[in-house]
């Protein structure tokens, strides 16, 4: 049997204190990678008022930094927690435990790298997005000048980013969209980049048993066509165009509904929205979703919706619905078409615009209004993820990875 590999985790947010889909991803490949017998620790920011500083979940040994006060400021990116995480990452360092050490977040690892002499341990980094870029668009949506977090943080976040891709022996990226965008905005990273879909959990996100029960029991109608999409409300998720879009296609399949999961500053203008177009109760907004009822919306709903006008690096929320054979549609954006499109062309949107979105769904609801293309649908859409996307494909993957690393050591 191959020795087990002992690894050191540097994350900022973490599951289950944390859902971003980041978090998902650590947690879902750390907790496998435990299963098989290797050690995993990681380093976290503290979230919960109380949570303890060291904890084990599902295996995984959590060590927390920071106080809960520092992560309701700019995200967490606060100057205490900034210089708080090195005093965690210096004593677990120091330990030299470790074979390797996984990064998922930019600011900790750099802190990392501050706290750590020479290059003792390989280091493998997940390049999910460039956060740099992101938190320039976020700020270019705001109206009124650029939030205070890209004011403070942005130059700082550019520079982190940077040298953390320089320091990794090995990036991973989740598709080939990431590939891409690392590319353009990094060069010099694309040698050290190995690349390792993502997944989803095929026990937990599967087809309900009883659909007309899980519509019941979230008081959804059982005679109109269900849309539904989970996403931050904020504007580069497409939510806006998605709702316009959604209004134009009631002329022609009138008996329909779109549900909106998740929170943010949109949520207000959403609503407003809706009354402008007399939408009534077609449009539902259930703001935060737990685990649990998550799944039961992917369940009971006819069709997922991914209406993000950038960034989409991977899209787990796309594998999550699939898994539980709901048919999904999704802009052109990111890794979306990377997703959909073996599996049915149709599926992916013609454009991020209100008309393009629109007709879209107008063409996929027209499709499923056939009992039983739906049904055909819906079965393919679970083989395909079963085929594809399993969590184990990707840990396989990462597990030959970190052997790899552990055998050539880091480099100079």
């Amino acid at each position: 049997m191959t020795k087990p590999i002992s690894m050191l985790s540097i994350n900022q947010f973490f599951y289950p204190d944390s859902y971003g889909g980041v978090e998902r991803v650590a947690h879902e490949t750390l907790r496998r990678l435990v299963e098989r017998g290797h050690r995993v620790e990681l380093v976290g920011q503290r979230l919960r008022p109380g949570s303890p500083d060291v904890e084990t979940i599902d295996g995984i040994v959590v060590h927390r930094y920071g106080s809960v006060e520092g992560s309701r400021r700019f995200g967490g990116r606060t100057l205490s927690a900034l210089f708080g995480v090195r005093n965690a990452l210096r004593e677990l360092a120091s330990a030299d435990r470790f074979d390797v050490v996984l990064a998922h977040h930019y600011f900790p690892y750099h802190a990392y790298a501050r706290v750590t002499s020479g290059r003792p341990t390989p280091e493998v980094m997940t390049f999910h997005a460039s956060y740099w870029q992101e938190l320039r668009l976020e700020g270019a949506e705001r109206r009124i000048g650029k939030p205070l977090e890209s004011l403070f943080f942005g130059g700082y976040s550019r520079r982190a980013e940077t040298a953390c891709l320089k320091r990794a022996d090995s990036i991973v990226v989740l598709s080939d969209f990431s590939r891409e965008q690392l590319g353009s905005y990094y060069a010099f990273a694309l040698p050290k980049v190995v690349k390792i879909p993502g997944g989803v959990d095929l026990t937990r996100f599967r087809p309900a048993e009883d659909r007309n029960a899980v519509r019941k029991a979230l008081r959804l109608p059982d005679d109109r066509q269900v849309l539904f999409t989970a996403r931050r409300l904020v504007p580069r998720m497409g939510l806006e165009n998605l709702v316009e879009a959604f209004a134009g296609a009631l002329d022609a399949h009138p008996d329909t509904m779109l549900v909106i999961a998740g929170k943010g500053r949109l949520h207000d203008a959403l609503l407003e929205r809706g009354r402008e177009l007399g939408l009534g109760d077609r449009l539902r907004l259930v703001g935060f979703v737990d685990d649990e009822d998550l799944v039961s919306y992917y369940q009971a709903a006819d069709l997922f919706v991914l209406p993000s006008l950038a960034f989409e690096g991977f899209g787990m929320v796309t594998l999550e619905a699939l898994a539980c054979g709901t048919p999904a549609v999704g802009t052109p954006i990111g890794a979306t078409p990377e997703i959909l499109r073996p599996l049915a062309g149709q599926l992916v949107l013609g454009g991020t615009d209100a008309v393009a979105i629109r007709r879209g769904l107008s063409s996929v609801l027209e499709w499923i209004s056939d009992a039983e293309a739906a049904g055909r649908l819906r079965t393919q859409c679970r083989e395909y993820v079963e085929q594809r996307y399993g969590w184990n494909l990707a840990v396989d993957r990462l597990e030959d990875l970190l052997l790899e690393r552990r055998e050539r050591g880091a480099t100079a």
